[in-house]
């Protein structure tokens, strides 16, 4: 694993399990901005938007899978192409960082913490955590640059 992929790996990890720990101890509704972000502490047993609730086992197979596949196109990513691309290296490592640290949970707690609420003009979006914005954002990222090497291609 190159350098940078596991320093975004290991720093976001260790970020996403110091604030679950802190907001597991000491947090249950704090308002940041009314009507607008709070701090809530939720456990979740399931994924997004709560799905496959109560299936711990198939979630930690399923994460193991993912990073496995995760690993094996990284490695065909790199021994492919050989070029520097800082957003790729950003893309797996917020990935690899997100997934580890919910499934950390998964194993250590039985449940993932979440603990960011948002509601956007009445709407209440399901309580996520920082994992789940690494996460998203390593996928965005990876779409964006899968479309824009493919538009080069055509």
């Amino acid at each position: 694993m190159k350098k940078k992929i596991l320093l975004i790996t290991l720093y976001g990890l260790l970020f996403d399990q110091i604030i679950k720990f802190l907001v597991s101890k000491y947090i249950t509704n704090v308002t940041i901005i009314p009507n607008f972000i709070s701090l809530i502490y939720a456990e979740n047993d399931g994924v997004a938007f709560s799905m496959l609730s109560g299936g711990r086992i198939i979630i930690i197979i399923i994460s193991i899978i993912l990073l496995s596949f995760l690993a094996y196109y990284m490695n065909k990513d790199y021994v492919s192409k050989k070029k520097d691309d800082i957003l790729v290296d950003i893309s797996y490592g917020l990935l690899f960082g997100g997934i580890l640290g919910n499934l950390l949970d998964r194993i250590i707690r039985g449940i993932v913490i979440d603990y960011i609420s948002i509601n956007i003009i009445g709407y209440h979006f399901p309580i996520f955590n920082l994992a789940d914005i690494m996460i998203t954002i390593g996928v965005i990222i990876m779409i964006i640059k899968t479309l824009k090497s493919e538009s080069k291609n055509t």
